[in-house]
């Protein structure tokens, strides 16, 4: 009896250790220049029996741990930045930072030639957009996010400083 108590145990601790819940900061500049703050973190909880995902403010019941979360970066007229996640309304910049994950969007004027001058910055990488919306794949294991892959953006050569 005590040896089946003990696995029983070691269930439900394993099942404990499968949640998380990742508080994320940043702040981004709308196009007339206003700089504002924002919250946006991910979560995975277990509430009265069901597991909950949770992006921002919104939250649903899942089966399972998503494999990653996708945060679309929307280019339009070649001058706007969309994050609809974040706010509704046009973006020139952002800064973002959760669990150690810092990431950050530019407008850089001396990029003339091809779509846009913005410029998205990730682990020391510059990735500019190509075609396409870009996106922010979160992919997620067991403890929170186990790494960021940018997609749909071309990364650039790293020949300007980081700032």
């Amino acid at each position: 009896m005590k040896m089946l108590f003990g696995v029983v145990s070691l269930l439900f601790s394993l099942s404990a250790v499968a949640q998380f819940q990742l508080t994320g900061n940043g702040s981004y500049t709308l196009q007339d220049g206003e700089t504002i703050p924002f919250q946006y973190g991910f979560g995975y909880t277990r509430k009265e029996g069901q597991f909950h995902f949770s992006a921002g403010k919104q939250s649903l019941v899942v089966s399972s741990l998503p494999q990653k979360y996708s945060l679309a970066l929307i280019l339009q007229n070649e001058d706007e930045v969309w994050i609809p996640d974040f706010v509704n309304a046009p973006i020139s910049s952002f800064d973002y930072e959760i669990s150690g994950f810092e990431i950050k969007l530019t407008q850089e004027p001396e990029l003339k030639d091809g779509r846009g001058n913005f410029v998205l910055h990730y682990d020391g990488g510059r990735y500019r957009f190509n075609r396409g919306p870009g996106q922010v794949n979160f992919i997620f294991n067991d403890e929170g996010i186990a790494r960021v892959e940018i997609k749909g953006m071309f990364k650039l050569p790293n020949t300007k400083p980081q700032e």
